[in-house]
């Protein structure tokens, strides 16, 4: 560390003041997880089928709190755009925050957004790497920073205390501080804005109440304006009489869209809509929507708000989406449009023949809104389903079985299997993927799963380059499922096949990306680094790089979000050679092998 200082409240050593006061709390404890529209009331977002004796988010929302919202300042020393929005699913969880660009630059100010005092700081490798959370001095109101490079700001002496700390606990450590021992005004920089824990260089920023989180979008100052309204995208229908449909949605101009040409619903008892759709920031980033519901005329069917949430609701997200189907990458959010037990809509209460006219609705922050109309034949409703929730599946020859967790499987519906004697054009292998057998079309009908469900695969003895892969149609691709032994984990909905992975991974020059991630006065001083992006079209890069410089074996980094190699050279080695051979091979975890790729490094 090297530096000096003076406390300016205590004469004792802040360190151990600090320690003495703080409470450590395990990593795994920390809450979940990121116009500028202010509060006048305290209203809460409709949601319709919603329990009503669960603690509220809104109910924690006294003057203090308001007071704190309407005079939110911007948490960073610029405006960037949007890139990540507030209750997007996340495979296992919602993002409770919202994400700001830093155009892969480390180093830009992470700036109060109140006045208040420094509540708990922490470091890890994963998640959110290096945090703090700031609590307002005149009410409950938190602000949690992120995915930071350091804590170098107002305070110096919380820099001191970070590097303290992740000498004595091995580099992760979560700790609360006591009191207003470390107090930060409304506008001071708080700490320097990285890319620690998961992702890349960007601000992760949450709003805490003592029951939930809050969307920051509703309160930013924000200057950029949104003129995008939501993208509808797929129409999933499930009701009592059998009829299970995925339409894919006509554009007929910005924020309205119709049914495919010709399809009438005829539709029979409970009915179950699901919509996949996303929305377009100022950032173009495609991102959750802010609102979703269904109506009949002025009467409301279903609500759902992103304008805040509690912690339990967040726990339940199946609640909200379709697990199996909502994606990140390709960014496809598909959201259950009806109560945790209950219908979208009951045709029972009409008759047989009747024609029912309903609208589907969805809104960004900025109020841009999308529609699409539905016009519902009703029809007999059929036989009622079973109240039972299967977690056992079996394809109709017997070969395929799947197992979804008993924990988290809902709905009372099936999983459907529709064999492909031949592969169609949408689905056909890139080069050097072989398929050994049929393909199978997984579908499901009023049934989800969160978490991992287990295939295993009849008839078909998987050697060291075979595995189970699934084609996502939304991403267009083949993607190696994890494999336990025999058994694949199964987390999405798609096409399955049994492939030989004969694709060798390759090693090529990033494209458009930074090499160097540092503002000036943030720079890592001493080290040449060098970037190398790893590509595989079948099983995946194995780990392991094997790196010679000048024909020696030397160490190197993988970053998982980048999907890239790191290679720092120290600087001081051009007193030795001013031209430096580098050599990398890489291996998938099907045991091939990419061609070797040299770099000459110049000083």
């Amino acid at each position: 560390m090297g530096k000096s200082f003076q406390p300016k409240s205590r004469p004792t050593s802040f360190l151990l003041s600090a320690l003495a006061l703080s409470i450590f709390l395990p990593l795994g404890q920390a809450s979940m997880g990121e116009s500028g529209t202010k509060v006048s009331a305290l209203s809460s977002p409709s949601i319709v089928g919603a329990p009503t004796n669960k603690k509220n988010v809104w109910d924690d929302l006294n003057p203090e709190i308001l007071s704190d919202l309407n005079q939110l300042g911007f948490p960073m020393e610029l405006e960037t755009p949007i890139s990540g929005s507030y209750a997007e699913y996340r495979v296992h969880h919602l993002h409770m925050g919202c994400d700001f660009k830093t155009f892969h630059t480390n180093g830009i100010s992470a700036v109060s957004p109140l006045g208040g005092y420094v509540d708990s700081i922490g470091q890890s490798a994963k998640g959110y790497g290096t945090n703090l959370v700031l609590k307002s001095s005149s009410s409950s109101l938190k602000a949690k920073f992120a995915h930071l490079l350091d804590f170098k700001g107002y305070r110096k002496d919380l820099e001191l205390l970070r590097e303290a700390l992740a000498l004595l606990s091995g580099g992760e450590f979560q700790v609360k501080l006591a009191g207003s021992q470390y107090p930060i005004p409304k506008g001071e920089a708080v700490a320097r804005l990285g890319e620690s824990g998961t992702g890349v260089s960007h601000l992760h920023f949450e709003l805490h109440l003592p029951s939930g989180t809050l969307n920051p979008l509703s309160y930013l100052p924000l200057r950029g304006k949104d003129q995008y309204p939501p993208e509808l995208l797929l129409l999933y229908v499930d009701s009592e009489d059998g009829t299970q449909l995925r339409l894919p949605l006509e554009k007929k101009s910005e924020g309205q869209y119709k049914l495919p040409a010709g399809q009438k619903l005829i539709l029979g008892g409970g009915v179950r809509f699901r919509i996949g759709a996303y929305d377009q920031m100022t950032s173009r980033n495609k991102n959750n929507l802010f609102f979703a519901g269904l109506y009949q005329g002025d009467t409301s069917l279903y609500e759902r708000s992103f304008q805040g949430m509690s912690y339990e609701e967040a726990r339940t997200h199946q609640d909200i989406f379709d697990s199996n189907r909502s994606s990140l990458n390709p960014p496809v959010y598909v959201y259950n449009l009806f109560p945790p037990k209950g219908p979208s809509v009951d045709l029972k209460v009409h008759p047989v023949g009747a024609t029912i006219s309903l609208a589907l609705k969805a809104s960004d922050h900025a109020g841009n809104q999308s529609v699409l109309p539905l016009e519902i034949e009703v029809a007999p409703p059929g036989t009622k389903k079973s109240s039972i929730t299967k977690t056992e599946f079996t394809s109709p020859d017997g070969l395929l079985r799947i197992k979804t967790p008993a924990k988290t499987t809902y709905g009372q519906g099936s999983l459907s299997f529709k064999k492909l004697t031949a592969l169609p054009e949408d689905l056909r292998l890139p080069e050097g993927l072989q398929s050994k057998g049929p393909v199978y079309e997984l579908e499901s009908s009023d049934l989800s799963w969160a978490g991992e469900a287990e295939l295993s695969w009849k008839g078909i003895s998987l050697g060291r380059k075979d595995g189970i892969y699934i084609f996502d149609r939304a991403a267009k691709r083949w993607s190696a499922l994890k494999q336990k032994g025999q058994i694949a984990m199964l987390t999405r909905l798609g096409a399955l096949a049994v492939l030989t992975d004969e694709a060798r991974p390759t090693i090529t020059h990033p494209y458009l990306i930074t090499r160097h991630r540092r503002i000036k006065g943030a720079e890592e001083e001493g080290w040449e680094e060098r970037l190398y992006s790893l590509t595989d079209v079948g099983s995946g890069y194995a780990g392991g790089a094997e790196v010679l410089l000048e024909g020696e074996t030397y160490p190197s980094e993988f970053d998982g979000d980048r999907k890239m190699l790191i290679v720092k050279i120290p600087k001081a080695f051009a007193y030795w050679k001013r031209n430096l051979l580098l050599q990398i091979r890489i291996k998938d975890r099907a045991g091939n092998i990419s061609d070797w790729f040299t770099d000459l490094i110049r000083f």
